[in-house]
């Protein structure tokens, strides 16, 4: 019998310079902004890719030479959000198909992420949510922080206050929440997850706070203190 391969799709990837493309005032300031952010060099490159014969516009940054993001390589994955969100935030609606992101680490390593308009999309759409748990932890409001849990992962008064009493008593109370990225997980306990990473300023250390939201009903499942 004559054996038969199947070969897998080939994916045709074609990509134009941006040396054809004008660069733009919203270009020009999400590159100020994420220089703001982050410090170190930053390159760009914005043009057309085609994906299996569909077309769309994408803006690439390459940052280098980063204090902050050479400091915690272990959050590389939030870090490239971050700077594509940042990205996302200071363009058009709808400017940009797909934002690309290109870490080069102090150590030689380097990290690449995309990230599509509608996942962005998403994060901004939970900016809201992100904004009321983070004024409730500055404001140690227990009550506020309980009702934002989907209601099987609401965890009991008594716990929410000792952490948060704890955590004041060991670093000082809270005074301003930074976000710093995200990453979309498939959590085992959770479901489909955005994990929104953050650090919070505290007398004179910055803690991290990891907060686990529900894709679909945007509700928090779960608040962490690294």
């Amino acid at each position: 019998m004559k054996s038969i391969k199947f070969l897998p799709l080939l994916l045709l990837l074609s990509m134009f310079s941006c040396g054809k493309l004008a660069t733009t005032s919203e270009d020009k300031k999400s590159v100020d902004e994420i220089l703001k952010f982050y410090g170190g060099y930053v390159e760009t490159m914005k043009g057309v890719q085609t994906l299996n014969g569909k077309s769309g516009d994408f803006f690439e940054v390459e940052i280098k030479d980063s204090k902050l993001i050479n400091s915690q390589p272990q959050r590389a994955v939030s870090n490239a959000a971050n700077i594509a969100f940042i990205i996302f935030q200071n363009q058009k609606p709808g400017e940009y198909d797909v934002i690309k992101t290109k870490l080069l680490l102090s150590d030689g390593a380097s990290f690449t992420k995309s990230f599509t308009q509608k996942e962005l999309q998403e994060v901004k759409d939970l900016y809201p949510e992100i904004n009321k748990i983070n004024s409730l932890l500055i404001n140690k409001d227990d009550n506020g922080i309980l009702e934002m849990f989907e209601p099987k992962f609401k965890p009991k008064k008594e716990l929410v206050k000792e952490t948060i009493s704890r955590m004041d008593a060991q670093l000082g109370p809270i005074t301003e929440i930074q976000f710093q990225g995200f990453e979309f997980l498939d959590n085992p306990n959770l479901g489909q997850i955005i994990l929104i990473r953050e650090v919070s300023k505290r007398d004179k250390v910055f803690p991290f706070i990891n907060v686990a939201f529900d894709r679909k009903t945007k509700k928090m499942l779960n608040i962490e203190f690294p």
